[in-house]
This record gives C-alpha cells, structure tokens and sequence, in this order.
C-alpha cells in the first residue's frame, strides 16, 4: 500500500478522468490504517494487490489509452467501465474488512495485449493448499522459515534448502509457506516437481512457469514480462533455464523492483523428483551460484529461495557449504508433537472412543513417519464392520510386529488391503489385481483409469477385458492412488 501511494504521488495522475479511482484508493489506505489485526492478514493482501492493480492502471493510463485507441474503443467509456470495475472489488473489500463474512471476492485485472499467454508452461506444478500442513502443526520450523523470508538484513542467506526423508512433511511445508505468504500479499510462486509426471518435462518450464504465476499476481511483473517478450518474443518459448532465470526473472523483477518492498519468494518442491540428475544439473548451477557465463549474476539479495528434497548425492555436492544457502535437515527435528496433534485430530472429536493415551500409543508406532500415520487414520476410520469396529482396528494396528527386514508400511499396507479384498471372491479379485497392478506399474507415465481400461480390450485373456476391472481394483484403493475418484485423470 506504501508503494502505491509513493508512485502514484510521484506520477501525480491530471486526468481528471482518474480522479474516482485515486479517491477511492484513498479510502482504501485511510481504513487500512484504522486497524491491523493478525485475523485480517487475507484481506489485506486482497486489498494490496488490487490497489497495485489499480495504481498500474493509472501510471500507466496514456500507454493504455493509446491502445484502446488504436484497437477502436471508446477511451472515455473504457475508462469508465475499468473504474467503475476497480470501484466495485475494492467497495467489496472494505465492506468484508468492515464485517467479516465468508464471500469470494475475485480481484479485477484489466485485460489486452500484456497478457503473458503462450509461454512454455507447466500446468498444475503450483501451489495446492490441500497440501498444506495441519493447523498447529510444524510451527516451530515454520516460524523459522517466515522469519528468515521476511529478515532484510544484508547478510541473510538467499536460499534454504529444507532436506528430509519420505514421509518427513517437505511438501506440506512448502505449500504452506507458499499460502502464508500469498496471504501476506508478498509477491511468490510455487514450483513442485513431480516424478509422476516425467514426460511433461518440467525441469525445462520452471522459471517460465514462476514468471507466469508471478505476472498473474502482480500488474508490474505482468508489464514488466510484457516488455521483455516485446524485445524478444523467443522468450515465451525457450527450455533454457538459464535464460529464463535472467530474462524472465532476474530482468523484469529489476525493472518492476520500485513496487515491491518486500522479498520475491520462490518455492521449488521436490528437486529430487525432476528426473536423473542431467535434469537439474544446470538448475542447481544457477542455484548455487555456479553458472560458468558471461551474463551469470549472483543472486540478488532481496530474494529467498526455498528448496525442498531428500539428501540425494548430487543435490548435496551442490548445495552444500555454499555460503548463500542454509541448509535444514527435517530428520533432526522431532515430529512426534506434530504427529499427536494429527492423530487428536482425525481421530478424536465428540463420539469417539480415543482418548490421548491412544494417540500416543500411535506415535511411538509412528515412528515419526506423517504418511504412516495418514494411512493408520484411514485404516481406523475406515467402514465399520461387526467384526473391525474402531477400536478394534485401532489395536491390530497396534498389534503389528513387522520383522526387522521388513519395509516400516507392509504391515500397514497388508490390514488396507486384507481389509478391501473381499474374502468370498479371493481368488478371481486377486488374479484381476495382480493384473491392474501388473499394468500401471509397467506404464511409464501415470494413466487415467478411461485410458488403462482401454488398453485392456486389447490384452489377450478375454478375462481381462471387463470394462469395470480397473474401477473394481483400484477404485477402493484411495489409500495408495491418487486419480480414483475421476475417470479421465
């Protein structure tokens, strides 16, 4: 809000035709002054980044009014609407700042020919808030990560690398910083990388996919990215990682920096799952501060990079002992809180018949593993049978003593599926899994189950040509697949 009052001071906008706009943005900044409760966080960053939107519009209002005249529209009834639209969200705004309900307010951004479209992009490898962590949960690692995003020291190292085994809760922490600080009204994207997903090539998009959900959130990169395509429109579809960092990053961030007073965050997400290590070589170079270029540039201090994987070889001669990144082990950090919590959570409540010695029964059988303890919830919780009430299933959890050669989840993963194999159809349900099985595993990309049932008229037994085989396997396996619930994903 600071920044768009300083520019728009120093613009010092004389058309009058403007006059509506800057009044309300006026508004706006004196009620934002009235109160800063920690409850509001959300809806001031709704009100920054839509004043941003507006301040763009009128710095930039003899640019605009010069493209709608050569596009053939009526400058002072385009004016009109666009204001009369600005008006209307930021009216919204301070009327559920004033009395807080549950609408679903959509910010307005004008449209034409800035629009950073066509670009090399890689669909669904942003933020996912299904994927954030429990509430109460993680707070201290959290509360260390928000701190160092926010700290404007000189000294602070620009890049994080959080590392951990499976199951350690990476992910969750990384859509979860991602959410906060959208909410905080920070400029930030979010990139994760998916092992499932190797054909889409995502270690070729990544800095074009944050430079696009970048210019979605704020109108100075979106300009600022319009500019650099307009200097040269190879931009839009290079897989040079390097280039994009510089060009579509580094470049239009240093142009747009007046409005931004607060660090670019960028999130990238399981570095580990891009593939062979060749495909993130180059990216860990540039992460590292080690690319061998002539345009090469150190990162700049006002950004904050935080990286999620395991402690892969390659990730870990990279990253490590390099001056500007902090490096957090997630397996030096006890989760057994956290876990408690979780169990409390998805299994306690009015009606239940766990108490808190339960739960922690369940965390030291954890073993301090989160997707251990999701596929425990989901066993207890799972269709009450005369002979598997709650606490029944609760202690054949309990009562599982894997050998010490034994992988930590067979034992789970063995109640799941005794527990959805019907016993009075044996042996025909378990030739047709095996079957399924046998064919997603061998696929060398995810399929949907329309695909793979397809692909099943043509096998040879006609056995396995039953359109419902893959829904009847796969279908009561939530547990182990993602993609159940939808036919064509």
């Amino acid at each position: 809000m600071a920044c768009a009052s300083k520019m728009i001071h120093a613009q010092r906008p004389t058309d009058d035709a403007l006059s509506p706009l800057v009044a309300k943005i006026g508004e706006v900044c004196a009620l934002m002054t009235e109160s800063q409760e920690s409850a509001m966080i959300p809806i001031y960053g709704q009100m920054a980044r839509q004043t941003l939107e507006c301040t763009d519009f009128i710095i930039n209002y003899s640019e605009i009014k010069n493209f709608w005249k050569r596009v053939g529209k009526y400058v002072s009834e385009e004016t009109s609407a666009t204001i009369q639209n600005y008006n209307k969200v930021l009216n919204d705004l301070m009327q559920e700042f004033r009395d807080p309900t549950t609408r679903n307010i959509s910010l307005y951004r004008m449209t034409g020919d800035l629009d950073p479209n066509d670009m090399v992009y890689a669909a669904g490898a942003g933020l996912d808030v299904s994927k954030c962590c429990l509430p109460g949960t993680r707070k201290e690692i959290l509360s260390e990560i928000k701190s160092w995003v926010c700290d404007p020291g000189k000294h602070v190292p620009c890049v994080m690398w959080l590392s951990g085994d499976a199951y350690t809760g990476k992910s969750a922490i990384a859509h979860t910083i991602t959410q906060w600080y959208k909410e905080l009204g920070g400029l930030g994207a979010c990139f994760c990388f998916d092992r499932t997903r190797g054909a889409d090539c995502r270690h070729e998009k990544i800095f074009s996919t944050i430079a696009r959900d970048l210019s979605d959130c704020d109108p100075f990169m979106r300009r600022a990215l319009a500019d650099a395509f307009h200097g040269d429109n190879t931009l839009r579809h290079t897989t040079n990682i390097t280039k994009q960092w510089q060009e579509l990053i580094v470049a239009p961030i240093k142009e747009a920096q007046e409005a931004f007073v607060s660090p670019l965050l960028i999130v990238i997400d399981g570095l580990n799952e891009s593939g062979e290590p060749s495909s993130r070589e180059q990216l860990l170079r540039l992460l590292a501060g080690k690319l061998n270029t002539s345009s090469s540039q150190p990162i700049p201090g006002n950004y904050r990079i935080l990286i999620t994987s395991r402690l892969l070889d390659d990730i870990h001669d990279a990253l490590d002992a390099v001056p500007h990144v902090k490096h957090i082990s997630l397996d030096d950090i006890s989760t057994e809180r956290d876990i408690l919590l979780y169990f409390s959570s998805k299994l306690g409540g009015p009606g239940n018949v766990f108490n808190n010695e339960h739960f922690e029964k369940l965390v030291q059988k954890s073993g301090g593993q989160f997707e251990w303890a999701r596929l425990a919830c989901e066993y207890i919780n799972g269709t009450p049978r005369v002979d598997k009430d709650p606490m029944v299933r609760f202690k054949r959890v309990l009562d599982g003593t894997p050998g010490e050669d034994t992988y930590p989840f067979d034992f789970i993963y063995r109640l799941i599926l005794e527990d959805v194999i019907p016993k009075d159809d044996y042996g025909d349900f378990l030739r047709r899994f095996r079957s399924v099985m046998g064919q997603i595993l061998a696929s060398q990309e995810p399929l949907p189950m329309a695909a793979l049932t397809v692909m099943r008229r043509h096998f040879p037994s006609v056995h396995d040509h039953h359109d419902d085989n893959v829904a009847q396997v796969i279908g009561s396996l939530d547990s182990f697949f993602t993609g159940t619930r939808d036919s064509q994903t």
